[in-house]
């Protein structure tokens, strides 16, 4: 292997080569044209000593040395990225930076609309990315093509840095002119209705929760993909749906829709922050986790408001319109002691 003329160029190179698998794409992703890329990729297999890249078929594969060389490598660009990046002031009123986040359409309406809104006010030079969460998220973080990650605690990655953001409920949501049900449903006529389920990018959803501690299935009629549109799919039918309570507040104003309790004790889904660890100490990932942890707490503080004065206006604590459901003790022994190793909280 020679490496005495192998340079941090040379490391860009190789990383977009064994995340594209293509001379064609690494070249476009480098901005270079097909000539030079290849010419680049016959220089590292001399430093390596190594094809790296093969034809097989139509396509290229990488040998297993490039395969194992596929995360460090990674590493390697993600660490001086933040060795510089440390080094380097941020100035939020004249930064001109870009930041991705991978939210859902919940996170968005509740907690995003807000804070880019005084986010703006203070660094009107910064962009955002909100990409939807699906299945390619982790690896996307891991590349540092996404730089947070908001969702349930559940799912968050055990090797990277995050922290509690808000919680939230769950409440159902029919048609205010549903035949089935009134203020109110029993555990009986709730597994017996037909429900509208929102999937995400991952495999635990609402169904299994019910199914691991009532041992029995919902009868899903309808599968979407976020809370917002399972609201307006009750509409004109007599089906259910449950969602998260702040969500099913928003679309209860604008929609025919009644909020009603659960008839069970769901634990409340506590939502996280989580970034690279990498990007612990970047000096623009800290401002940014502190904006968003204020817009948290804005929320949160918002919620206890509301739900105060609704009870001290003798608000309906079974048609849910502003009032939140209380945890009760049974919800709260399923978040006992973090010793546990069973998640009890949906993985919504």
């Amino acid at each position: 292997m020679e490496f005495q003329n192998f340079d941090a160029g040379l490391l860009v190179a190789l990383d977009a080569l064994l995340s594209e698998k293509s001379v064609t794409r690494a070249g476009e992703r480098l901005h270079l044209s097909q000539p030079a890329t290849s010419s680049i990729l016959a220089r590292l297999r001399r430093c390596f000593g190594n094809d790296l890249l093969v034809l097989t078929g139509r396509r290229m594969v990488l040998t297993p040395l490039a395969e194992s060389l596929v995360q460090p490598v990674r590493d390697c660009l993600l660490q001086i990225q933040r060795t510089v990046a440390s080094k380097t002031e941020f100035n939020p009123a004249t930064s001109i930076r870009k930041f991705c986040l991978a939210v859902s359409e919940y996170t968005s309406a509740v907690l995003m609309s807000q804070a880019l809104q005084e986010i703006a006010q203070m660094a009107p030079g910064i962009t955002f990315e909100l990409v939807r969460l699906d299945e390619t998220n982790e690896q996307k973080l891991e590349k540092g093509e996404i730089d947070f990650l908001i969702r349930p605690t559940a799912h968050t990655l055990a090797m990277h840095p995050k922290e509690p953001l808000f919680e939230d409920t769950l409440t159902c949501a029919v048609w205010n002119k549903n035949s089935l049900v009134g203020n109110t449903i029993s555990p009986k006529k709730f597994f017996k209705m037909g429900h509208v389920a929102a999937h995400f990018g991952y495999s635990a959803i609402l169904e299994d929760w019910f199914a691991r501690h009532y041992g029995e299935l919902l009868k899903v009629e309808v599968v979407t993909q976020d809370f917002e549109t399972a609201c307006r799919l009750v509409v004109g039918t007599n089906r259910i749906a449950t969602v998260m309570s702040r969500m099913a507040r928003l679309c209860a104003e604008h929609l025919p829709i009644r909020l009603i309790r659960p008839p069970f004790a769901i634990p409340p889904v506590m939502h996280c922050l989580q970034w690279h660890r990498y990007q612990d100490q970047d000096p623009g990932h800290i401002w940014l986790r502190a904006r968003l942890r204020e817009a948290a707490r804005k929320l949160s503080a918002a919620h206890s408001l509301a739900t105060n004065c609704s009870a001290m206006n003798g608000g309906d604590v079974a048609v849910l319109q502003h009032k939140l459901p209380t945890a009760t003790k049974k919800a709260n022994e399923y978040t006992k002691p973090e010793q546990e190793e069973v998640v009890h909280e949906p993985r919504l």
